[in-house]
């Protein structure tokens, strides 16, 4: 099985991909680098470079029916591709996990992200200078996020999960892919050995971090985020957009069989 994990810049996503596969390498599965096509060629880990079919296809051939892999990517699949990624996903092909994080959090991690950019030279997000300019890439990225967590069966996991409460995130990683592990040793591997980009790992810098300006503003913009996917988790939003990707009425069970 290919774990995919991805979500939204600064939400949690390295931190979700380490849980993940500490929580696999204790359990057994090796993580050594997947040799496909669909992979990055270069560098450690395993990270997802194409999301074509073929590509997708590749990646789930060679790891095979035995082996449970994760991979992280911030890319997205096609959206007519959807029926089919919810096919995998129903036939255990897959397992798709995403990460979020309330967008004011979100906003004040990127604008470190931005100025540690400037101070070492790269380009990546260095031209977030200010809130504003990280609301924008965090609006962007929303539709990607929705895509990819509105599909039946996926595991959504907040980041206050994964940093504050571990233990559990590692139950929900478990339960979803089927295994067992022991807690303190993929607490270890995803906070103590793993390289995880933290800025600062706190929850609800917001209420510190800015002014009352500031905060109502990015509130209003994120309302419906912050309402229905950071408190709530409700899974109306998602089903919304899952209902338009599979045409208002196709079923899961009437998609047939994906290419193999």
């Amino acid at each position: 099985m290919l774990v995919i994990c991805c979500g939204m810049a600064k939400s949690g996503s390295t931190l979700l991909f380490e849980l993940i596969r500490g929580t696999l390498i204790d359990a057994g599965h090796s993580q050594a680098k997947v040799r496909s096509i669909g992979m990055k060629p270069r560098g450690h880990g395993n990270h997802i470079a194409d999301l074509s079919r073929e590509a997708i296809l590749d990646m789930v051939a060679k790891i095979g029916p035995d082996r449970i892999v994760a991979a992280k990517t911030h890319k997205c699949f096609p959206e007519e591709m959807y029926p089919w990624m919810e096919q995998l996903q129903a036939e255990r092909k897959i397992q798709v996990a995403v990460s979020y994080r309330d967008p004011r959090d979100v906003c004040l991690s990127l604008i470190d992200h931005g100025a540690k950019a400037r101070a070492s030279g790269r380009q990546g997000f260095s031209k977030i200078h200010d809130l504003d300019r990280a609301a924008d890439v965090f609006e962007r990225a929303i539709p990607k996020f929705r895509r990819w967590g509105s599909l039946k069966g996926s595991l959504r996991l907040s980041f206050p999960t994964m940093a504050f409460v571990p233990d559990d995130a590692i139950d929900a990683i478990e339960k979803a892919l089927g295994i067992t592990s022991d807690h303190e040793a993929v607490k270890r591997h995803a906070f103590e050995d793993a390289f995880t980009q933290k800025n600062k790992a706190q929850k609800n810098r917001f209420e510190d971090e800015m002014d009352d300006g500031q905060k109502n503003a990015l509130t209003a913009r994120f309302q419906e985020f912050i309402e229905s996917v950071c408190r709530d988790n409700d899974e109306r939003w998602f089903a919304a957009y899952r209902e338009k990707a599979l045409g208002g009425s196709v079923s899961c069970e009437n998609l047939g069989k994906p290419d193999r």
